[in-house]
């Protein structure tokens, strides 16, 4: 019998310890991972995403600022005749014997709108606008806002940041 009582009270005493050995059942002491000098620390907050557009509207609905964006590939620097040559809208020049001596892209970017969807994205309050001073006449203005961004958006390129589709950030491109 006091064997049988033995080995209950050991395999009590280990079922309770199986996930940790050497604990006690009251130790409530975290187990942290080993970390070393070399580990890297792991972003888990997403920084935004960036994206082209045309804005073909701004919309004011309630109190929420909704902005319709018309995706677009900008192209620029060494890649730039290699993407225009490839969807065959690269300019050439010839000589006088018609043979080609040079294929370029004016101002040296490119931009491609295959598709004309537009997407509704949400435009927070606060969001920083940053605006071409080029652009404006007077050039004491304060243009770096919501009330000279909803003037002055059509027929410009903008660089938005977004986090799924609330906007992070909004910079007008500048085209020569």
């Amino acid at each position: 019998m006091k064997l049988f009582i033995t080995v209950l009270s050991l395999a009590i005493l280990f079922s309770c310890n199986n996930g940790n050995p050497g604990a006690s059942k009251n130790d409530s002491t975290p187990v942290l991972p080993v970390t070393t000098d070399t580990a890297k620390p792991v972003v888990t907050e997403d920084t935004g995403k960036e994206q082209y557009c045309y804005i073909s509207r701004v919309e004011k609905i309630r109190d929420s600022i909704f902005i319709l964006a018309d995706y677009v590939e900008f192209f620029n620097g060494k890649n730039v005749v290699e993407e225009a040559k490839k969807r065959h809208r690269a300019d050439t020049a010839f000589d006088k014997a018609g043979k080609i001596t040079d294929i370029f892209v004016p101002n040296d970017y490119f931009i491609v709108n295959d598709d004309e969807t537009t997407v509704r994205l949400y435009l927070p309050a606060a969001t920083p606008v940053k605006m071409e001073q080029e652009f404006v006449t007077d050039k004491k203005a304060e243009i770096n806002n919501y009330n000279y961004f909803s003037g002055h958006y059509k027929n410009s390129l903008f660089l938005l940041t977004l986090k799924g589709t609330s906007i992070q950030a909004v910079r007008e491109v500048f085209l020569p």
